[in-house]
Order: C-alpha cells, then sequence, then structure tokens
C-alpha cells in the first residue's frame, strides 16, 4: 500500500447533519420539502448541480444561475457548521500514523475549493495530505470515478496500491470504479449497508489500523 484516499463529507468529517439541515432549509427558501429520505436519494453524495435538477426539477437553469444558487447553499452550511466543526473519531491519530509509516494522502471531494479549505484551515489539516482535490479540478462528478484517478494519478500510485475512504454510496461506486481498495465509513449508511459495497467498513477511524489496511489491500 502506497496511498490512502480521503472523501470529505461523511469521511474527515461528519458534516452529513449539517449538510441535511442546511439543504432542508435551502429548498423551504424555494417552497419545498426535503425528507431524510429524500436527502439519502437525492443529496447525499450528490454534486451540488444534480440536487438542484431536483431542487428546481422541471427547470433549465443556466451555469451562472446554478454556481450562484450552490455558492448560496454551502454558505448557509458553512455558517451553520463553523461553530461544531470537529474531525470523525480517530482522523488525526490515523493521519498521523500514516505520515509515520511515509505512506502517501489526498482529499478527493466533490465539495466546492471553498468547503475544502473551510474544513483543512479549521482543523489544521493540511499538513497531513500530500493532495487536495475538490470539484472543480474534474470534469465528471461521482459516481464517475475520475477524481479518484486524478488523485492516484497525482500521488503517483496505481489502483492496486490504494485505499479510497468513502460513505456515500455515490462515492462508492467511484472509488470501487476506480480499482482501488475501499472503506466504507458508517456515518451516512449502517455498517451493514455498506458490507455488500465495500472491502472492509468501519464505524469511524479509532477502528482502523496500518495492519488492517495492508492486509485488505494484498487480499484485494
Amino acid at each position: 500500500m502506497k496511498a490512502v484516499i480521503f472523501d470529505m463529507d461523511g469521511v474527515i468529517v461528519d458534516t452529513n447533519p449539517h449538510h441535511r439541515t442546511a439543504w432542508r432549509e435551502y429548498y423551504q427558501r424555494y417552497g419545498k420539502t426535503l425528507s431524510d429520505a429524500d436527502f439519502v436519494k437525492y443529496v447525499s453524495g450528490k454534486h451540488n448541480n444534480d440536487i438542484l435538477s431536483h431542487l428546481f426539477a422541471g427547470k433549465d437553469l443556466t451555469a451562472e444561475e446554478s454556481k450562484q444558487l450552490a455558492h448560496e447553499k454551502e454558505a448557509l452550511f458553512r455558517e451553520l457548521y463553523s461553530k461544531d466543526i470537529t474531525p470523525v473519531v480517530g482522523l488525526i491519530p490515523f493521519l498521523q500514523s500514516l505520515k509515520k509509516a511515509n505512506i502517501l494522502t489526498a482529499v478527493a471531494t466533490s465539495a466546492p475549493v471553498e468547503n475544502l479549505d473551510f474544513i483543512m484551515d479549521a482543523l489544521s489539516l493540511r499538513p497531513y495530505f500530500d493532495v487536495l482535490l475538490n470539484e472543480s479540478l474534474v470534469t465528471h462528478p461521482k459516481p464517475d470515478p475520475e477524481i479518484y484517478q486524478k488523485a492516484m494519478s497525482m500521488l503517483g500510485v496505481d489502483p492496486t496500491e490504494s485505499v479510497i475512504f468513502e460513505d456515500s454510496m455515490t462515492g462508492i461506486q467511484a472509488a470501487k470504479a476506480s480499482g482501488a481498495s475501499v472503506v466504507g465509513l458508517a456515518t451516512t449508511q449502517s455498517l451493514d449497508e455498506l458490507y455488500p459495497f465495500v472491502d472492509d467498513a468501519i464505524l469511524d477511524f479509532s477502528q482502523m489500523t496500518l495492519d488492517r489496511l495492508e492486509k485488505l489491500v494484498k487480499i484485494f
């Protein structure tokens, strides 16, 4: 194993409850409701353009309109999350162990760069990552594997040398399609829901060790 790649929302930080609140408030601004079931189906792990297509179904949004609407929603999310921001349990010690072992690391998120910068700087995480990728650096969002393929290319590693941590089904599809081993985080789905689609699954990073990862890659 040479590299470990992390999704951000639901992996590095458990932002889903705050994203759910932000999207629910945003839907209400436009006279619609967003149930928990609809959040999982239409929002979790999805690119903002896809979510906005659901919110504004039947309306053709221009690229500029979509960009502005997404910007407004993400600003609302950052405002809501700023007072509660915290890493997923065990993340920092796990990142420290990866660095100590000279394993390359990357973040590959469908979030905008403003959110990525917000999380990295608020938690002082930049020193732990060799590569940071956000939505603007790829053409095809998840479930397309492009962002993970690009992360591996930038790190100079092959899929068989890499492990990806994901939480959403959309992200897991992208990670699996990239050819890497995939570990699911049970922040969005339960462990039982994750196991059929991933190579391993954990509640948080306190359950993950380098030995467990190495065995996973060797089996894969």
